[in-house]
């Protein structure tokens, strides 16, 4: 009998050892995925039906609520279980705008590209007048302008507005092969994001967050106190793009009729101010509120089949609401109906999850994590006290998706190493589509923050920025034209292998340390 080497005995060893360690892949499954995807999507359907025939999704306004009423009879239809609106909470009342116009009516006409901030007050009647140019960005300019304001058309801001944007630098982008190798070998999550991403925990963001919505209310406070007509800002955005978001402040009340209008008409008002040539503005607004306070989310599920797992979840997520200048359909219609897609998917082919796979759809995510951190609260547990709920331990893992049209490049960790031998093997049939990275580190801004807050695996997906940043980020060309539906295609497939995944496994993802309460 021939003896057996050491290394051979060893190899052996290391062979039985890796075929028992790695993700088992359902090849025959994913590939039915991809057909159903790839070559019988309803995805340009159903996105192309909630923001066309919808419009606008601010919190708690009509539309929302009449979208979210249709979406649920499409999962319905699709033969999702468990369909309902869930509500959160309480929220402000819906917003909405019935007629407005910004028009310069001296030294010439000019009908000015403009949107009102959401929960403005309407105007009584036709505000008419020469703006007064100020500049005001914290309390310590409040004493200049002091009883100087009442009735005024102010305009705040005469800081650079007149400088071009670059005309040599493309706004729409792909992620490099070297910036997400760069991003696949950071070690630390918090280390510089890719493409800027965030790289703080739940609790900085909010922080930082809470700063700002405090400085300000305090600058709206001042305006209001001093009597100002209307507030007219610039957007943040050049080429006529209106980056047009909305107050914070619930209250409409409590607020000054405001305007962001288009950066070049902007300045050039600003300069015939400089010329001493007299300009004249006409504002008009006319809004509506509703009594809906009572906010919702969207559910529906396929309920798992395995007797022992099916009370455990996988959920898909992304937010349903919008801002108002335009139909929302990259931030987030677009991830929505990817999950939605994803689930439509799998009823489709007619697989059985072990796990329960649901899609939550949030609103209020546009004015703090709303919908999905009162979910987590209802269902899962508080971050401030860290006092768990019963189905904290049954969540098998949150996909969420809010980054545009970008076709998914890979998924972020946020930090959990423990789950990267994982993602690595449910990307591979995905990689020669460009989906491969896998990067410890965080990112933020959206609705994983709250799964992740609890101690939870909340996970989000890396995408190619596309324009995201540079055009369609709460503006008004975040329009059905905006959207790559082959990249939307490829993400439904890979949400649904994800899903799909996930619910077959024997355990739950690993999960982090819980993190330490909160109570401040």
């Amino acid at each position: 009998m021939k003896k057996i080497s050491t290394s051979f005995l060893l190899l052996i060893f290391v062979f039985v050892q890796f075929a028992f360690t790695q993700e088992k892949i359902d090849e025959q499954v994913i590939a039915r995925i991809k057909a159903e995807a790839f070559q019988r999507s309803q995805i340009m359907s159903t996105l192309g039906y909630i923001t066309d025939v919808f419009g606008p999704r601010l919190t708690n306004s009509p539309n929302l609520k009449n979208a979210q009423n249709w979406t649920k009879d499409k999962m319905i239809l699709w033969g999702l279980q468990n369909v309902q609106l869930e509500p959160w909470g309480t929220y402000a009342q819906g917003w909405s705008v019935e007629n407005f116009s910004v028009e310069m009516t001296e030294p010439q006409y000019d009908r000015i590209n403009a949107y009102p901030l959401a929960w403005s007050p309407g105007i009584n009647s036709v505000i008419s007048g020469a703006p007064v140019v100020i500049s005001v960005r914290s309390k310590e300019d409040f004493d200049k302008y002091r009883g100087k304001l009442k009735g005024a058309i102010v305009m705040n801001g005469k800081f650079e507005i007149n400088k071009p944007e670059s005309r040599f630098e493309t706004t729409s982008k792909r992620f490099t092969d070297e910036e997400l190798a760069k991003a696949a070998q950071a070690t630390d999550p918090t280390a510089a994001g890719i493409n800027g991403g965030s790289t703080v925990s739940y609790w900085d963001e909010e922080k930082g967050w809470l700063e700002s919505l405090a400085k300000g209310k305090e600058i709206t406070k001042f305006f209001r106190d001093e009597g100002v007509a209307a507030l007219i800002q610039p957007s943040r955005s050049g080429n006529g793009v209106l980056s047009a978001q909305g107050y914070y402040e619930i209250d409409p009340n409590m607020n000054v009729p405001a305007f962001v209008v288009a950066r070049e008409q902007y300045a050039r008002i600003i300069r015939l101010n400089d010329r001493n040539i007299p300009v004249k503005l006409k504002l008009n607004l006319q809004t509506n509120l509703n009594n809906e306070t009572t906010g919702y989310n969207v559910i529906g599920e396929i309920v798992g089949s395995d007797p022992k797992l099916k009370d455990e979840v996988v959920l898909l997520g992304g937010h349903f609401d919008s801002w108002q200048a335009a139909t929302g359909a990259t931030d987030n219609a677009a991830g929505c109906v990817v999950m939605m897609e994803a689930a439509r998917i799998l009823k489709a082919i007619g697989v059985k999850p072990r796990r329960t796979i649901r899609v939550a759809l949030w609103s209020g995510e546009e004015q703090d994590y709303y919908g999905s951190m009162g979910y987590v609260k209802k269902h899962f547990g508080d971050p401030q006290t860290m006092q768990l709920k019963p189905e904290h331990p049954k969540l098998a893992a949150y996909y969420n998706l809010d980054n545009g049209t970008g076709k998914i490049r890979g998924i972020f960790l946020q930090g959990n190493e423990a789950v990267r031998l994982i993602f690595e093997e449910y990307l591979k049939p995905f990689n020669y589509l460009g989906a491969a990275t896998v990067t410890t580190l965080n990112t933020g801004g959206t609705d994983h923050m709250s799964f992740d807050s609890v101690g939870l695996p909340g996970f989000q997906f890396i995408q190619d920025p596309i324009d995201y940043e540079t055009r369609t980020h709460h503006t008004n060309l975040d329009v059905l034209e905006a959207v790559l539906e082959e990249d939307l295609k490829i993400n439904a497939a890979i949400i649904a292998a994800f899903a799909y995944q996930t619910a077959m496994r024997d355990e739950k993802l690993p999960r982090k340390p819980l993190p330490k309460p909160q109570p401040k």
